[in-house]
């Protein structure tokens, strides 16, 4: 992916994801690298949308000074929590590529930390090349058939189905299907 279509990506979002999304990204990398060190890498996968989820629905509830958006308005907080998981994962995306130094230029690559480091970027690779031409309802399968080929130890069929969800979304988003 390019510079460009990675920033064209972070349009679809709002200012206040945006910037939640930001400490979603700190605070998943703080994570990431002191309390949760032993963790399975299958748990980073969907770390950014909880902590996203989390962060959204707080901020929800504490702008509109009430419990509604946990209760009855649930499917806006769901919907902006996943966002800033996206946008979480597009910080890090940018920060690997371009601050860092990394070449990481797969989008999936982040999103792949249950895939052992030496088969990683090849998984990336590979899973990204075979869906990105897919239309979205394609996506889901393509990702389901072909996950455990490089997930260590295998996926059961609840983390298939969850990952296969996410990393079809996630695309989706970024390829505007």
């Amino acid at each position: 992916m390019s510079f460009f279509q990675i920033v064209s990506a972070f349009r679809l979002y709002k200012a206040d994801v945006l910037l939640l999304a930001l400490g979603v990204t700190f605070l998943t990398s703080l994570l990431k690298n002191t309390v949760m060190k032993t963790f399975d890498k299958k748990v980073f996968v969907f770390l950014p949308f909880g902590i996203g989820l989390i962060v959204f629905a707080v901020y929800r509830a504490i702008a509109t000074a009430s419990l509604a958006p946990i209760g009855a308005d649930f499917t806006a907080t769901l919907e902006g929590g996943f966002g800033c998981g996206c946008a979480a994962t597009l910080y890090y995306i940018v920060y690997e590529h371009f601050l860092r130094g990394k070449l990481a230029v797969n989008p999936l690559l982040p999103l792949l930390e249950f895939v052992p480091e030496e088969k990683r970027e090849e998984a990336a690779k590979a899973l990204y090349t075979g869906a990105k031409d897919l239309p979205k309802e394609e996506m889901v399968a393509f990702f389901r058939e072909n996950l455990n080929t490089y997930a260590e130890p295998p996926m059961s069929e609840e983390e298939l189905s969850a990952t296969a969800e996410i990393l079809s979304e996630f695309l989706a988003s970024l390829l505007k299907k």
